[in-house]
């Protein structure tokens, strides 16, 4: 710690010779009398260098000095700079005489010099500054330039109180600084007192430490005002009887005195464009700390000062309204992604946390008219974030308290027996809350709820607070109405499903599986097979020839298995391109190949937990089978451009109209893939197999047909009925769909008829399972050409065209063996 003499700084000076010797002598006479000397210069511009890092008290000048510009040059620019100099000179000339006189020096001084001459020249230099006239406004100007400049930008409180005493600390040497700001609408005061270690240092003291030892009970009321850290309505020079008075009636004062030695004050009050009480204090510890010049200095600059702490008060007002639209935004976030208030709450609480300080949150329920049950909400701030209370039998109590909600509030210590109540209802006896906030969330002009902020810190909330909580309430109670209006949607959608389900399972038929039309034997045993399999999750792998339905299968598998709750994702494997079908299934990552804007999650990732198809899967590359193998033994997928493996537990049916076995044998599709999808084979009939399906089938496609084009179709043709039963149907359901649809529109009667006769064009295509490629008995292989043979001459057997001269044999054989495989025609 420096001694109070050390604190005020001695003159300083400048040397521009150069010649060494005689700078060098100057320097010793100078510092022998108590100057400081901050350098030696011997040029113009290692002088003006010098001076812009440490502008001098005075300059001694050398007129003639080595290079192109002359201790002249030199002076011009210090008078600029509004520095005072002093000539030094031998043998001038009239010339050089009148030259330097221009530049209206403070002195000259002749070579040799006299130590007497020097300072005596010196003192009245310096005299003759001070009490210039054209210097002192020079000086005053430059002053509140300076101070203007270092701190009207700045817009955080620290640092502006210490650019304040700084600026003040080159104009008037002080022990210690304070500031305090206190604005009408707000409760507590800014109070900020800072140490000077070292000229241009400082260390701020705690205010809390500092009145420590006076505080006592019946001071905490004004504690919360904060009248006790310094006066409010004070100004001037306050020493000897003025100082002691102000110290018996202020604590903060007496605490200075005796804890630090100060002796002496200066109040400086600043005018703001709020209302508020907003001071300087400097303090000294000399007696005569400060005289009136200085602090007439002082006053100079205090429009300065009070422009920067307006700027920065109307940047705080901005940055406060800033905080709390994003607390409304958090707010209203909170309640749109939350599911419910266990959730909302505590989010709520982290969102106004960040506004004000708070160490609990309650959302009460007011239920004026009776008819729903009133609850609460609790969460309390546990190691830096929020979690929810146990539920407390608070509502009762909170019930008692309701024409409290219905006014906002703060409560602060003492303790009261009302808020003690309140504490011991929101949180629980023995609860540590020292204060409360609450406010009520209005909605149609009615009080719906109210928001219960606390605190364990005393007289931690405002008036201000409470302002700025109403605005927010209006968000809050918005966002509690729809809440509150999604939860009763969301019961009443509970309901609705389960009455769905109740009803879905009363109207269920043996007769109509899922969405699957038929009751031939053929059909029975694929519905039992898949009631086998449904249940477990083993894969699943669906042959069968196009349109026979292999996706309705599929679906019914997933419908009747513990996954049923989750959609089942469907992926075609035979319509997406090879180079984005890895994409497809297992995602990618952002950047993870050209065109790869943003993170996408595959497939199997979004079946997580439910069922995938894959349909054709013999369409899929050899390079994504081994990709699809690991998926099945390891539960795992990596996306593309990925990190590392993310598990999956996904349930695979796998659909295909190709032999696997043939496609295996070519090299076509792995065989140990094959045999990971093959766990549990199920094989569709075509529609051939099944006839005795062919009209159920027929009757549920004309009534959606019928409905479709507006027409009213009451049944079909026998005559047509026949004719489709001896098609051979190549492409199954499907293709009986279209062949209906296009009779249909040229249908002109409710009865329907082929619009063309059916023509076996295609050949019927090849078994697509390893079940259905064992050898067809013959009977059956010969039912199936005479049928077809039937179909392409209209049924006719004799004559050119006819179905003997088709199958290239006799019309009797033909007649024969139609009758013994009980094949009847209508006639032609």
């Amino acid at each position: 710690m420096l001694s109070p003499n050390e604190l005020v700084p001695s003159p300083t000076l400048l040397i521009v010779e150069d010649e060494f010797m005689i700078a060098n002598d100057l320097r010793r006479i100078l510092e022998k009398a108590g100057y400081r000397v901050i350098g030696l210069a011997g040029s113009v511009p290692e002088a003006i260098t010098m001076v812009e890092k440490q502008r001098p008290d005075i300059v001694l000048l050398d007129i003639f000095l080595d290079g192109d510009q002359t201790g002249i040059d030199l002076a011009h620019w210090l008078r600029e700079k509004n520095t005072p100099f002093v000539y030094l000179s031998a043998n001038l000339t009239s010339r050089v005489l009148e030259l330097a006189k221009e530049t209206h020096p403070f002195g000259f001084l002749n070579k040799p010099f006299r130590e007497k001459d020097v300072l005596s020249t010196l003192e009245i230099a310096r005299y003759r500054h001070a009490h210039s006239e054209e210097a002192r406004l020079r000086q005053q100007q430059a002053l509140q330039m300076a101070v203007n400049n270092a701190i009207v930008t700045i817009q955080d409180r620290s640092q502006l109180c210490l650019a304040i005493a700084d600026q003040i600390d080159q104009i008037v040497p002080f022990s210690f600084f304070n500031l305090r700001i206190g604005l009408s609408d707000e409760t507590a005061s800014y109070w900020l007192m800072l140490q000077k270690v070292a000229p241009g240092v400082f260390e701020r003291i705690a205010f809390t430490s500092l009145v420590q030892s006076e505080l006592r009970d019946e001071m905490i009321d004004d504690l919360k005002r904060e009248s006790l850290g310094q006066p409010d309505k004070q100004s001037g020079i306050f020493t000897e009887t003025a100082f002691d008075q102000l110290c018996e009636r202020y604590p903060a004062i007496r605490a200075c005195r005796d804890r630090f030695g100060v002796r002496s004050l200066a109040f400086f009050p600043i005018q703001l464009k709020r209302e508020s009480s907003t001071t300087i204090l400097l303090s000294s510890t000399l007696a005569d700390g400060f005289s009136r010049k200085e602090y007439d200095a002082i006053s100079l600059i205090i429009p300065q000062i009070a422009l920067a702490l307006n700027n920065l008060l109307a940047y705080e007002e901005i940055e406060a309204h800033r905080q709390t639209k994003a607390t409304e935004l958090a707010i209203v976030t909170a309640f749109r992604n939350g599911k419910d208030r266990a959730e909302i709450v505590p989010l709520v609480a982290k969102a106004l946390n960040n506004l004000l300080p708070i160490d609990g949150l309650a959302i009460f329920r007011i239920d004026s008219t009776k008819t729903s049950s009133t609850t609460t909400t609790v969460v309390q701030k546990v190691g830096g974030s929020f979690t929810l209370m146990p539920a407390q039998d608070s509502v009762a109590a909170l019930t008692g308290m309701t024409p409290w909600f219905t006014e906002p509030a703060d409560q602060q210590s003492p303790e009261t027996e009302k808020q003690r109540r309140l504490a011991e209802a929101v949180y629980g006896k023995g609860a540590d809350w020292k204060a409360f906030l609450y406010i009520p969330i209005m909605s149609k002009g009615q009080p719906m709820a109210s928001l219960l902020l606390g605190s364990k810190a005393a007289y931690a909330f405002t008036r201000k607070d409470v302002l700025v909580l109403q605005e927010i309430g209006s968000q809050i109670a918005l966002a509690l109405e729809n809440l509150v209006a999604y939860e009763r949607i969301r019961d009443l959608s509970e309901q609705l499903e389960q009455e769905k389900t109740y009803l879905t399972e009363e109207i269920k038929t043996g007769h109509n599986f899922e969405e699957i039309i038929g009751t031939s034997s053929a059909l029975k045993t694929v519905f039992e097979s898949v009631g086998q399999v449904a249940k477990t999750d083993s894969t699943v792998l669906i042959t069968g020839e196009t349109g026979t339905g292999k996706e309705l299968i599929a679906r019914a598998v997933h419908n009747q298995s513990n996954r049923k709750n989750r959609s089942v994702v469907k992926v075609n494997c035979a319509a997406l391109p090879s180079q984005l079908m890895e994409s497809e299934l297992f995602g990618h990552e952002r950047g993870s190949y050209t065109g790869a804007t943003e993170k996408r999650i595959g497939k199997f990732e979004l079946a997580n937990g439910s069922t995938i198809f894959l349909d054709e899967i013999g369409e899929l590359p050899l390079e994504l089978q081994a990709k699809l193998l690991r998926v099945i033994q390891e539960k795992e997928i990596e996306r593309l451009g990925g990190k590392g493996p993310i598990q999956v537990d996904v349930r695979i049916i796998a659909a295909t109209n190709r032999n696997l076995q043939q496609e295996v044998t070519a090299g076509r599709f792995r065989s140990d893939l094959y045999y990971r999808l093959n766990v549990f084979p199920i094989r569709l009939p075509p529609l051939r197999e099944r006839l005795e399906d062919l009209l159920p089938l027929t009757t549920h496609f004309l009534q959606k047909i019928g409905k479709k084009l507006g027409k009213p179709l009451t049944g079909i043709a026998n005559s047509s009925l026949q004719q489709m039963r001896q098609y051979a149907w190549p492409g199954n359901i499907r293709e009986l769909e279209h062949v209906l649809e296009r009779a249909a529109i040229l249908s002109r009667t409710t009865t329907l008829e082929l619009a063309e006769p059916l023509l076996t064009g295609l050949a019927i295509p090849s078994v697509a399972s390893p079940a259905s490629a064992e050898v067809e008995p013959l009977q059956a292989t010969m039912r199936t050409a005479i049928l077809a043979a039937l179909a392409k001459s209209g049924n006719r057997i004799r004559g050119e065209g006819g179905a003997a001269e088709l199958l290239n044999i006799k019309p009797t054989t033909l007649e024969a063996r139609m009758k013994k495989l009980n094949i009847t025609v209508r006639p032609v």
